[in-house]
């Protein structure tokens, strides 16, 4: 029996909602539009987060098509809340030439169910036609497959004989000082999804299944917090943040990292994994300022940062998910206000991604930044003032400096400087 793919549930659900009173719409989001680097697993896993707050009923639906394209189906539809999430979606890709070039319709598309269901369907059956057709290749790789439950076992299978330090990435968050203090403050490290996913199940789409991905990234904070506890570096920055679930923080290898790692430990959470365990994060936040150790939490969009009083949560540190949508004035005045009035909170901006977020946050009062194009700034001064600089491109220097080990590492001939400490000089 031929796998049902993506395609066919959306015809199917379309058939069902046919003659139904009830107002639908259809939001599609064509991811496969964009460049490639846009296009990858994390992307994907952002987006699907931007797209939740319209899934907050049980007449909602979020589909991920073959070619990696979203669709979300959902009834008596807030046209206010809609234009919102695909605002920020398009934010986060403005420096795609699609986004770039002004073409919304190219990239993104609504369709009022009453009245154009014969088209959306006719553009479903169209990518299920192209999917069918580019199976039948005989060259072709296989379409891509459902996470289940046996094949989240396979993996976990896999990684048992994988030197986990192979995947994980590091990625600084500077503080930048209007006196001048410039300087690392922290590295986050994480286990890199994407890079997993091409070595273990480049066939196996992880996103479609939440609580098996959830299963996952419980082994994988287990796998990386003993990863590190052999790592070695020439020099270690200040602090590490580590992007953790609740749960983990219970685990006895996590307790053995906290005693033996040499410098601090920044602990990050998600907003759905405090929400779903508030009493939890409590605790865990109480044992980790007990033992000398900090909290983050991390993407906060504007929204969040609209609807939470997120200074309550007890972080250390608030990253705030980079957008366009915080220069709106009521966000820029509610952000304004509360740098104003609470001066020493650790808020970052993170995901910045060009010049323009990092003069933005400085206008209002912010210190502290992540993201790629700080990345960028780190890798030139990294590369200026190595004595082999002249050997490596900066896109080279860039990744050598992302991981902690392995063959991308080795491609640098001055191994130490990927680790040292440098002087940051910023207008």
């Amino acid at each position: 029996m031929q796998k049902q793919t993506p395609e066919d549930q959306v015809l199917e659900t379309l058939d069902r909602l046919t003659g139904i009173e009830t107002s639908f719409c259809a939001v599609y989001v064509a991811m496969s539009r964009l460049s490639a680097e846009n296009r990858g697993y994390r992307q994907l896993e952002i987006v699907s987060k931007l797209f939740e707050p319209l899934l907050n009923h049980a007449q909602s639906r979020l589909f991920l098509l073959s070619n990696h394209d979203f669709l979300l189906i959902t009834a008596n539809p807030s046209l206010e809340s809609i234009d919102d999430v695909l605002y920020q979606i398009k934010s986060l890709f403005q420096d795609d030439v699609l986004i770039s070039l002004q073409k919304p319709s190219d990239f993104e598309q609504i369709f009022f169910l009453d009245r154009e269901m014969d088209r959306l369907k006719a553009l479903i059956e169209a990518h299920r036609q192209k999917e069918t057709d580019r199976v039948q290749i005989p060259s072709a790789p296989s379409s891509v497959e459902a996470f289940t439950p046996e094949i989240l076992e396979k993996i976990l299978g896999s990684l048992e004989h994988m030197d986990t330090l192979d995947f994980i990435r590091r990625q600084a968050v500077v503080r930048l000082s209007p006196k001048g203090q410039n300087k690392v403050f922290f590295h986050e490290y994480y286990t890199s999804i994407l890079n997993l996913q091409k070595a273990l199940c480049p066939s196996t789409d992880l996103l479609t299944e939440k609580a098996l991905f959830h299963q996952l990234t419980e082994t994988l904070d287990r796998r990386m917090l003993g990863a590190l506890s052999h790592v070695s570096l020439y020099d270690y920055p200040p602090a590490i943040s580590l992007n953790l679930n609740i749960s983990s923080l219970s685990t006895p290898i996590f307790e053995k990292l906290a005693k033996s790692w040499p410098t601090r430990l920044i602990v990050e959470f998600q907003l759905s994994d405090i929400f779903t365990n508030l009493k939890g994060y409590h605790q865990a936040v109480k044992m980790l300022h007990d033992k000398g150790h900090l909290v983050a939490l991390d993407n906060i969009t504007a929204s969040d940062f609209q609807y939470l009083d997120i200074l309550r949560l007890g972080a250390d540190f608030v990253k705030l998910f980079w957008s366009p949508k915080w220069t709106q004035s009521e966000y820029e005045r509610s952000l304004y206000a509360l740098i104003k009035s609470n001066p020493k909170a650790g808020l970052i901006l993170s995901r910045c991604g060009s010049e323009d977020a990092l003069q933005w946050g400085q206008k209002v009062g912010l210190h502290y930044f992540q993201g790629r194009f700080i990345d960028a700034i780190l890798a030139a001064l990294a590369k200026n003032s190595c004595t082999f600089g002249q050997e490596c491109t900066l896109s080279t220097c860039l990744i050598c400096r992302s991981v902690l080990s392995g063959k991308l590492r080795q491609q640098c001939v001055h191994q130490r400087h990927l680790d040292a400490p440098i002087e940051i000089k910023v207008k």
